[in-house]
């Protein structure tokens, strides 16, 4: 007989989910600075000329090893053309949440050469590593021969709702209808070839680095 600890039952407390690994200041400074001097292409011997400060002292702030000061970290920003809060921007635990409502979202367009369709934004999110997204699209036949192709980094999820369609993804024609869903590498040239029925609806997911 095993103890179930988990499953459901009215005398079950709910578990309180917690940020895993919460990063000290010093950590949190660590990281931020590593990222924008990385994005600015910047090495440390570089950086340490254009701000003033010794790049044994940035290598030390990078591997947290030092608290530097607000005058150090001001010299710092100002090198890579950021504000001096931007390295404070991983000291804050945040989570955010979107629930929608079936059929509702946020409303937008989406304009392409001889194209435009509605489309409503169910989630998004981005951080400095990672930008994620999920959209309810809907495509009709009447529009055939315009519909927009895509490429980008990353990976993409969709599923169709209502109608079929066939869907090129790298030189591959996919017909689809509903309940089936593709997944594959942003990369490759993606879109609707062709809609099937009067239209056709699919739930979109795409996460990419930023």
């Amino acid at each position: 007989m095993t103890d179930d600890k988990t499953g459901g039952g009215a005398d079950t407390a709910e578990q309180i989910v917690a940020f895993q690994n919460p990063m000290g200041i010093g950590g949190a400074v660590a990281l931020a600075l590593r990222r924008q001097r990385v994005a600015a292409g910047l090495a440390i011997r570089d950086l340490g000329r254009a701000s003033g400060v010794s790049s044994a002292m940035i290598s030390r702030i990078e591997n947290a090893q030092v608290s530097p000061s607000l005058s150090t970290l001001e010299a710092l920003a100002r090198a890579l053309s950021v504000p001096v809060i931007s390295l404070f921007q991983h000291t804050v635990q945040t989570a955010d949440i979107h629930f929608v409502k079936a059929g509702e979202g946020l409303a937008a367009k989406r304009f392409a050469p001889d194209h435009v369709h509605d489309y409503r934004l169910l989630a998004q999110f981005a951080d400095n590593a990672l930008a994620f997204s999920a959209a309810r699209v809907t495509l009709r036949r009447a529009d055939d021969g315009t519909h927009p192709v895509y490429f980008s980094t990353g990976y993409v999820f969709l599923t169709i709702i209502e109608g079929t369609c066939n869907y090129s993804c790298g030189g591959t024609a996919f017909e689809m209808a509903p309940g089936d869903s593709l997944g594959f590498d942003a990369q490759l040239r993606h879109g609707v070839a062709s809609v099937g029925t009067d239209a056709v609806t699919f739930v979109t997911v795409s996460a990419k680095p930023t």
